[in-house]
């Protein structure tokens, strides 16, 4: 028999008992529709973290810390022993920030400020709102998407830019003119019983595009270093006597970052690069889509029984006509065939119903989302098919199911054409 004859007498079959057949195929397409939809689901989480972090970290940029052994830190949880005292972290030197500087490739080095602020306020109100303050180099700032107004420069000293949900809190216009209005940062002290405040004010030159942040004020290095003093009543900090114990490297391109991280990793310290972030980000991922996608395969293994039991009743209804086979020349391999044809057959059929209501409920929900909870975030999709994970459902559903089909199928192939003949 050609594989021809074999498919179609495999359709053919599973035609006769219509019922039967969709039932079985149902239980196939829950756990296709769930395996392609949280898979997709995943690849849309993941796609917005990746274009949100590649909207805020420069793909030239190194972070590196001062740590020389940064593994003495981890384990199972339990106390490890510190061998030498010069395995604690310590922070970076001023000789230290000069061996970074002289790096082959490396173009600048910039402290990597942490700015605590209390509360922010628009111009001509009373009223105070939540912020993250970021001083930033101006290469970095230069990436974020704006919606409104231009980026600021390392000199642009008393100027900002801010999120764009900030103009709906402060009820100002979604417009040109809130460029060159001021927003005032108020900033405490870092010992708590210390009530002393100082308030910074900013003229906005940009407003961000509202799908990268939506509580952010940026702001220069320079104005960020002078919050950061004061928060922490040091007039020492970032600067080579305190640089502290991160710094981030800007390199000349984005082609020379892996050379400046292994050299920098070379002198004793840690380097963490974009690469290095992203490859955590799809690890991470990858663990998730497994556990969403688990669901969906323990639906398959219920299918597979499913279509076990099916089988073994065609067998149980049809055992004259796999006698009569026999008789006129059908051989085990053929009978084998046919049934292994018809359990793919029925994994196949449900795959690919499954993955078509998978994109029509992916679909769905993009367009539910866009409506509502995602407004904020135009053109993020919630659910993203890849071009090869509806054919990969198909494929896993059907070779699940021809595997489902083998026992079936070795029955069938070693009934007795004398015996199947008298069978009533």
């Amino acid at each position: 028999m050609r594989f021809s004859e074999i498919l179609s007498m495999a359709f053919s079959n599973l035609w006769r008992r219509k019922l039967r057949t969709v039932l079985t195929v149902a239980a196939v397409v829950i756990g296709a529709t769930l395996i392609a939809l949280m898979a997709s689901l995943g690849d849309g989480l993941k796609g917005f973290i990746v274009g949100q972090f590649g909207q805020t970290f420069p793909e030239d940029a190194v972070i590196v810390s001062s740590g020389r052994d940064i593994n003495v830190f981890r384990g199972n949880g339990g106390p490890q022993e510190i061998t030498s005292v010069s395995t604690v972290v310590q922070p970076f030197t001023a000789e230290d920030i000069s061996k970074i500087k002289s790096v082959p490739g490396v173009e600048r080095v910039d402290y990597l400020v942490s700015v605590q602020a209390r509360y922010v306020q628009p111009e001509g109100s009373d009223k105070m709102y939540t912020v993250d303050v970021s001083g930033v180099p101006a290469y970095e700032a230069a990436i974020r998407p704006l919606f409104l107004g231009s980026t600021i420069a390392d000199a642009d000293v008393g100027k900002c830019l801010i999120s764009y949900d900030y103009l709906t809190a402060f009820g100002w216009s979604v417009d040109q003119s809130v460029i060159g209005k001021t927003v005032t940062v108020s900033v405490g002290k870092q010992f708590a019983y210390n009530t002393d405040t100082r308030n910074f004010t900013f003229t906005i030159v940009g407003v961000i595009d509202k799908k990268v942040s939506s509580a952010e004020v940026i702001i220069t290095q320079t104005d960020a270093i002078e919050m950061a003093r004061y928060y922490q009543d040091n007039p020492l900090r970032y600067s080579e006597q305190q640089p502290g114990f991160t710094v981030q490297v800007k390199a000349r391109s984005a082609a020379e970052v892996a050379s400046v991280a292994a050299t920098v990793k070379s002198l004793g310290f840690n380097a963490l690069t974009a690469d290095d972030i992203l490859a955590e980000i799809n690890r991470v991922f990858s663990v998730i889509q497994v556990g969403l996608s688990a669901f969906g395969i323990i639906a398959l293994v219920v299918a597979a029984i499913g279509i076990i039991n099916t089988l073994l009743m065609a067998i149980h209804e049809r055992t004259r006509e796999i006698g009569v086979m026999k008789a006129v020349g059908a051989t085990r391999g053929n009978i084998r065939a046919l049934f292994t044809a018809e359990g793919a057959a029925l994994g196949f059929l449900g795959g690919a119903a499954g993955g078509l209501l998978a994109l029509m409920l992916g679909q769905a929900l993009n367009v539910i989302g866009a409506r509502t909870f995602l407004s904020n975030f135009p053109g993020f999709e919630l659910s993203v098919f890849s071009f090869w994970l509806i054919p990969g459902v198909i494929a896993l559903t059907t070779v699940i199911s021809l595997l489902a089909g083998l026992y079936p199928a070795g029955r069938a192939a070693r009934l007795d054409p004398v015996e199947a003949l008298r069978y009533e």
